[in-house]
């Protein structure tokens, strides 16, 4: 006879979150790599820079801190990191706006539209 195995659930609210931190980190991977070939790549103008740096820096950091608001549960840490990403990705996003790397400031913007959706979901 067949056994039923149950996991216990979490709430609908908490998934929704999770939800969007996991699609907040496909933009912000896109960034990786855009921001690593910017940096790599002679073509650039760029590379090799300490301007591609930071921006693959904080790229990087974003990364980590989508990744973050997935595992963290509600509280004074996720809080602490939402408010971490929002300024990475503005100072991100500025850096690649100097840079002129476009491809870096419209993944970084498209996460920073994620993270508004965050905000939306988590309120």
């Amino acid at each position: 006879m067949a056994t039923t195995t149950t996991y216990p659930t979490l709430p609908p609210n908490l998934l929704r979150e999770r939800l969007v931190a996991q699609i907040m980190a496909v933009p912000a991977a896109l960034a990786v790599v855009a921001a690593l070939v910017e940096f790599l790549w002679h073509g650039s103008g760029v590379s090799w820079t300490t301007g591609a740096a930071l921006s693959l820096f904080g790229c990087v950091a974003l990364l980590f801190g989508a990744f973050m608001l997935k595992v963290l549960s509600p509280g004074a840490l996720r809080t602490t990191f939402t408010l971490l990403v929002l300024i990475g990705g503005v100072l991100t996003a500025l850096a690649a706006w100097f840079l002129e790397s476009h491809l870096v400031l419209i993944a970084v913007l498209a996460m920073l539209l994620c993270w508004l959706l965050f905000i939306l979901v988590t309120r």
